[in-house]
């Protein structure tokens, strides 16, 4: 008996990909803020960051595997996983790099060209069609993040630009592979990428050595923040094309700014305001077109 299509199950499986992403995301936001209230060093901030993420999802792969602990890390050892963990590590970096040697308006602007980058790699490396609408979506939303960062383009420096675009083209290398290699579960790769991140940044930190106040705002994002976020945007693939994945990221950087608004006064301009509704909007009728469709093919 041959097998039909099951319209209703992949609606769900469409929306379940949505809300799991946009809920990684949403804890994802206070990151900026987290980040800019640490002083130390931000290569030495780098090493905790890493060191703690990684311990936090070790533990957590300990946990869930205690009895296939060892066929785990030998599935890591594979060459899709070390790649996943090999590019997060270098777009975690890479962003931190520009955002210290350029403006942030660069850095995100150009980061925000990851959904792009992703539709591309999957079209010329596996033949997958993005659907048009996706494109359109993609460009309206880097039009948004335009406006919003409009003010600082153009002040930033070469190499600042450059580690923006390698953060850009590493992050959809990581979600085109999590998708074609269908990783089931991100967490070792993300664990060896948080090691990564450490182990690069401690090569050049010069010190690893924070303060209380700081330790606390590290933890806060290296055991919590940063491992529950990338685990959950790390499981998107499995479920929704990887350009979809990299288009609901872009929330971050229209949301992220809020956190900074409510607790250390930083009012958003009225160009942030109107660009992260020309972000939102077009999310919220990019992926409305796309359940509709679903529910009209099931009927």
């Amino acid at each position: 008996m041959s097998s039909t299509p099951d319209p209703h199950g992949a609606r769900s499986r469409h929306l379940k990909g949505i809300s799991i992403t946009a809920f990684g995301v949403l804890i994802l936001t206070p990151d900026g803020l987290l980040t800019s209230l640490v002083a130390a060093d931000v290569r030495t901030a780098l090493f905790w960051r890493g060191l703690f993420m990684a311990l936090a999802l070790t533990a957590f792969v300990l946990l869930r595997y205690r009895r296939n602990v060892g066929k785990t890390i030998r599935a890591l050892l594979t060459g899709p996983q070390v790649f996943v963990a090999l590019m997060f590590a270098v777009s975690s970096i890479g962003f931190v790099v520009s955002v210290v040697t350029t403006s942030v308006a660069n850095t995100l602007f150009i980061v925000a060209s990851a959904p792009l980058f992703s539709a591309l790699l999957g079209w010329i490396a596996l033949g997958e069609r993005t659907p048009p609408r996706t494109i359109i979506a993609i460009l309206i939303a880097m039009t948004g993040m335009a406006v919003i960062f409009a003010e600082g383009l153009g002040r930033g420096d070469l190499w600042g630009n450059v580690a923006a675009l390698i953060t850009a083209l590493s992050w959809a290398c990581m979600v085109v592979v999590l998708s074609h290699a269908k990783i089931k579960d991100p967490a070792p790769a993300l664990a060896l990428g948080g090691y990564m991140i450490a182990g690069a940044a401690f090569l050049v930190a010069p010190t690893i050595a924070v303060v209380t106040l700081d330790l606390v705002w590290l933890a806060i994002l290296g055991l919590f923040v940063l491992p529950v976020s990338f685990f959950l945007i790390g499981l998107g693939p499995q479920y929704i094309p990887p350009p979809e994945v990299s288009l609901i990221m872009l929330l971050e950087a229209v949301l992220g700014p809020i956190w900074a608004w409510f607790f250390i006064a930083q009012s958003p301009s009225p160009q942030t305001m109107l660009g992260g509704a020309l972000i939102l909007v077009t999310l919220a009728i990019h992926f409305a077109i796309g359940l509709v469709r679903e529910q009209q093919q099931g009927s």
